[in-house]
């Protein structure tokens, strides 16, 4: 990271910093889009190499065929909207089991007793 300015006395002083940070904040945008596009065309292969090694399937015959099979664009595309849709149904039973919670909760709040089912 480069070093912080100095203290700023004057208006092209702080013109100058502005200029230097908004030029800073567009390399790192570019840096970050760079690694996400790299991450979003491997995150098949990276998903698999993390998990194939716990299934003793790292390398051989089918750990080279199954790498080859998910580095296919279509089946990647599949597994992102399989992975999307999981993942929505994780968040909607996480919010069903919050707002549940959440409303018993308020009841006993309410009446201002706690009640235990026997």
């Amino acid at each position: 990271m480069s070093k912080l300015p100095g203290k700023i006395y004057n208006l092209q002083g702080l013109d100058y910093e502005i200029g230097r940070l908004q030029t800073k904040t567009r390399a790192l945008e570019k840096e970050i889009d760079r690694k996400l596009d790299h991450l979003q065309s491997n995150y098949s292969s990276m998903f698999l190499k993390s998990f194939l090694p716990a299934l003793g399937l790292k390398s051989g015959l089918i750990g080279t065929a199954l790498d080859i099979v998910f580095r296919n664009r279509r089946l990647q595309n599949s597994f992102g909207k399989l992975t999307d849709q999981v993942f929505d149904k994780i968040s909607d039973a996480v919010e069903f089991v919050a707002n549940k919670l959440d409303g018993t909760k308020n009841a006993i709040e309410e009446d201002g007793t706690t009640q235990t089912k026997t």
